[in-house]
This record gives structure tokens, sequence and C-alpha cells, in this order.
């Protein structure tokens, strides 16, 4: 197969107000490297190799006035409560999310668990597991992958979710 388009970058508009707690959050719960860092943007590395993968997450007046709007405007209109209602509900590898891959299995657990625990003691985070699948799972798409979905709520009300995917060891084709 041709080697086509390499992604290398996300970028997040999110509420302003949100950044500080972002950064503790994202410094608890990933390993990735604080690369850039200024009053309204933190920017975060994968790799030594920039190219290879970055998130950017910059604050927005325009991001933090929408997450106002939603909440104020899904309380009046109950047709806007069930849409985004339903967006939430909706199976997680359909909704929105951004994915990334683990080294082991390991790792993959402990992150997990991390999340849970932050979940948990970290409430002004807004963090919620949406949905693990382990292999075997009667709703696992596949028996490659270990996958979880996990929501930043202060990223906002859209885009705050991500997929963290495993190998499965025990798989033939993750071989």
């Amino acid at each position: 197969m041709q080697e086509h388009d390499l992604w290398n970058h996300n970028n997040y508009a999110i509420p302003p107000g949100n950044l500080a707690l972002l950064e503790e959050c994202i410094r608890e719960l990933m390993p990735w490297d604080l690369w850039v860092k200024r009053d309204n943007m933190l920017g975060y590395r994968f790799q030594d190799e920039s190219e290879k993968g970055m998130t950017f997450f910059q604050g927005s007046e325009p991001a933090g006035l929408l997450a106002k709007s939603l909440d104020r405007l899904r309380k009046q209109h109950p047709d806007l409560e069930a849409a985004l209602t339903g967006m939430e509900r909706l199976s997680a590898d359909h909704n929105d999310h951004n994915g990334f891959i683990v080294k082991s299995l390991e790792e993959w657990e402990s992150r997990l668990a991390g999340f849970e625990r932050a979940a948990r003691e970290h409430p002004e985070w807004w963090l919620t597991v949406v949905s693990v699948l382990r292999p075997g799972d009667d709703a696992a798409l596949t028996d490659r992958l270990y996958q979880a979905w996990l929501r930043i709520g202060l990223l906002g009300p859209v885009r705050n979710t991500f997929e963290m995917q495993c190998l499965n060891p025990m798989a033939a084709s993750a071989a």
C-alpha cells in the first residue's frame, strides 16, 4: 500500500477558564510532553519527533460561550436536550473522538485504572469512562484491540473524548 497523509496533530478550542485544570488533569493522566505553554495554549508532544504526534488545547472565548449557551439552552429546549443527551449516549465508537494506541496491555490497564481513580477523586475535571471493550466482550468489534473511550469534560460539550487502544497480545492478528 502506498503511504499517504500522516496525521500529526489535533487542535481543540476549549473554554479559556478550563486551561489550568486541564493542565493538571493531563499531567496526572497522560505521559505527554508539555512542549508549548502560553497564556491561552497548551501543546503536547507524544514523541521526540513532534511531526509524529501532537495535540494542542487553545483557550477560546467562542468555545466558552458555546459551552455556556448549550448548558443554558438545553434546559430551555427539550429537543436540544434530547439531541445532546442522545449524542452523549451514542455508542462511543460512533461518536466524535480521537484515538491513540499504547504500547502494552499493562500500560492500557494502568492508565484506565488511573482515569477511573481520577474521575472519583477530581470531579472538577469532569472525567467519564464512556465505554470499555476487551477482546471477547459481546460488543467488541474485533479481537485485536482493547479499547477504552475516555471523556474529558473540561474540553467542552463536544469533541471531548479519546479512544485509548492497545493491541491484544494474544490475538494472532496483533503479531
